[in-house]
């Protein structure tokens, strides 16, 4: 009998130190598939093998005796599962999951706006350098415009002149003219005046003649030439 008990001792013992070497920290998956029953019990025919874990569910009945739900799924199918199953809030995959998804928009959001950003400012530097350029061309038009303002003011100013020449050469034309008729008046008048001179002198030269021929005739007369 000792010797039995010997050998169960050293099972037992071997069993202790080997122990540890099988021990291991496992966990209990969150992702459960739970079938879908047409009854109230695990012996009532499958509906469906496995609805997984965070499937949306509307509940249609509850029994707290038999501690089942009746639900339907979003397809329309109607059946029974342990209530233990159900919960009112998403499992913490899909909640987790969702919280991805939210971050990976939030990331899409954020380099959309980084894009739209650098677009923006991409769209300013050019607006920058647009404005640049039509301040330029503005400060051109201006240089242009004092341009051709001095040039119309000396084109006036040409043009007055000219103008005042045309007046004065209007007026030298009249004077000219009023000089030529002045010369031919005069010239008029002195041919006037020569001739008035020759007749005077033709007929001082006649009354002279006549005045000898009278006076000659006179003395033959009374005889003072004889």
């Amino acid at each position: 009998m000792r010797k039995p008990a010997a050998q169960v001792i050293a099972l037992a013992l071997c069993a202790a130190l080997s122990l540890p070497a099988l021990a291991q920290v496992v966990y209990i998956r969150d992702t459960l598939y739970v079938p879908l029953r047409g009854g109230q019990s695990t012996d009532h025919r499958i509906l469906h093998r496995g609805l997984r874990s965070g499937t949306q569910l509307t509940v249609l009945d509850e029994n707290p005796e038999t501690k089942y739900s009746l639900v339907r799924t979003q397809d329309g199918l109607e059946g029974w599962l342990p209530t233990q199953y159900l919960t009112p809030e998403p499992v913490a995959q899909d909640q987790l999951d969702d919280a991805r998804d939210r971050a990976r928009a939030m990331e899409s959001e954020r380099d959309a706006a980084n894009a739209r950003v650098r677009q923006l400012e991409l769209a300013g530097t050019d607006l920058q350098t647009q404005l640049e350029a039509a301040l330029a061309a503005e400060a051109s038009a201006r240089n242009e415009l004092d341009d051709l303002t001095r040039l119309a003011a000396g084109v006036i100013e040409v043009d007055e002149q000219n103008r005042a020449l045309a007046t004065s050469v209007t007026a030298l034309n009249q004077e000219i003219d009023a000089l030529h008729d002045a010369n031919a008046r005069l010239s008029d008048g002195t041919r006037q005046d020569w001739f008035l001179r020759g007749g005077g002198v033709v007929l001082a030269g006649l009354l002279v003649g006549f005045w000898l021929a009278r006076r000659i005739y006179n003395r033959r007369n009374t005889g003072g030439w004889s």
